[in-house]
């Protein structure tokens, strides 16, 4: 079974349909939904979700009801969590390094731990580690 990390701006587009990239996230729930991929993602993914939510409730570009439930929805997937604990040395090691977020180097963490593509829509990200990691993948390259 392939197995892929994928991050919060991944995360995004499924609670966000007109997102960019909105469709290509939703076959990554297709396929766990049916047991052909597994999905890891660091605990505090589903905070950064929640983050999400609330500034585009803030910005008056979603409301209330639709982002609780999206959230709910995201939550009942079951995806397997990693304990935040357990990566923020390497997170922090990751942030320094690379200068990067430190939530971005959580991710880079669980990605080395599994062995598994880090799936991005983060051009940002992407744009940094463009030849220091083969493991890094857009959205909208990764083969499903």
């Amino acid at each position: 079974m392939k197995e892929f990390i994928l991050d919060a701006s991944v995360g995004v587009k499924w609670l966000f349909k007109a997102e960019e990239g909105a469709d290509r996230a939703a076959l990554f729930i297709e396929k766990f939904e049916r047991k052909e991929i597994k999905i890891y993602v660091p605990e505090f993914f589903y905070i950064e979700l929640a983050n999400a939510c609330w500034v585009k409730v803030r910005k008056r570009l979603a409301d209330i009801d639709s982002v609780v439930e999206g959230l709910d929805r995201i939550l009942a997937l079951s995806l397997t969590p990693y304990p935040d604990t357990e990566l923020a040395d390497v997170a922090l090691e990751n942030s320094l390094r690379f200068n990067i977020s430190a939530y971005d180097g959580l991710y880079l963490a669980l990605a080395e731990i599994y062995v598994a593509p880090l799936v991005t829509a983060d051009e940002r990200l992407l744009e940094i580690c463009r030849g220091r990691f083969d493991f890094i993948e857009s959205l909208h390259g990764v083969s499903l």
